[in-house]
This record gives structure tokens, sequence and C-alpha cells, in this order.
């Protein structure tokens, strides 16, 4: 017995008293460190990370959490995941949200990994320069009617479409 255990079970009379004082030590750090945990995984978000990485920062909490005898439900699982997430999430949080039934934390991941990949090819392209920034004249949209297109390209084809006549 280390001499830190040994200064808290001097004066007990009995093994029980022994057991029952080291019962009662580690019993006060296993709930302080459940604590500690559950504040970490209330307070964890995405924050400048993938959503890989916030995922698995939230499963290695999950799964201390089990290790240590303080099981999370799946649902408060789920709930966790998506209070974190940012507003740019938003319309992901609602169709989970909404859902009548609920999802599995791996299809979460799914749809969540599949908003991230939308999210980053959707800054790609704003974010890249474009020669289209400033479209010339010839460039600038048309009306949305295909006869007013072919009149324009083929002016010797009649507005009916027919070439013959």
């Amino acid at each position: 017995m280390s001499k830190d255990m040994l200064t808290r079970v001097i004066g007990c009379k009995s093994s029980f008293q022994i057991w029952d004082k080291i019962h009662a030590y580690f019993h006060s750090h296993t709930n302080a460190k459940a604590r500690q945990l559950r504040s970490d995984l209330r307070n964890t978000t995405l924050d400048n990370c993938t959503i890989f990485d916030y995922l698995l920062r939230i499963q290695y909490l999950v799964d201390s959490l089990t290790a240590i005898g303080d099981s999370v439900s799946s649902k408060e699982h789920l709930d966790i995941v998506l209070e974190g997430l940012p507003e740019e999430y938003e319309s992901t949080v609602s169709l989970i949200s909404s859902r009548f039934d609920v999802l599995s934390i791996k299809e979460v991941e799914t749809l969540l990994l599949a908003h991230e990949s939308r999210l980053g090819n959707s800054r790609k392209r704003t974010s890249s320069p474009s020669i289209f920034l400033n479209p010339p004249r010839a460039l600038t949209p048309l009306p949305c009617n295909p006869k007013y297109h072919t009149l324009q390209l083929y002016p010797n084809i009649p507005p009916c479409g027919l070439v013959v006549h």
C-alpha cells in the first residue's frame, strides 16, 4: 500500500473499515472525474476542427465516461453532437432533429461529413478567383426562352424551329 493511502486508513480497526475508506476515496475521485468528463462533453464544440475530429473527441469522452461506470445514452450522445455544431450546420441539425425515428451516431456522422464536404466545396468556389466576376457583355444571361436563343444563334432559321417550310 502506498504511503498516501496508508495515511488515509490509519485508525481503522478492521479490514472492513479499511476497504470502506479506500472505496470512499476512489468513489469520490471517480465522481469528480465523471463530472469533469461530462463538463468537457457539454462544452465540446466544432471550433476550427473537422467533423471527424469533433466526433472523435466526443466519442473519446463518451467512452471515458462508460469506462468509469457513467454511461451516456444514445439520445444524450446525439444531443451533445448536435448542440456543439455552429449555425452553418443548422439545416442538417434541423433535418436530424425533426425525424420521427432516432438516427444512429454512425448515420449522423455520415450526414455531418457530407455536409462538411459540401461546405468545403462551397467555400472553395467562393474563395477562388473567377474569370466571371465581371462578365463581358456577350456573356450576360439571356431570357430563358429557347426560341430566343435559337434566333440569336441561328438567325436564318425561322422562329418555329423548322428549317424547311
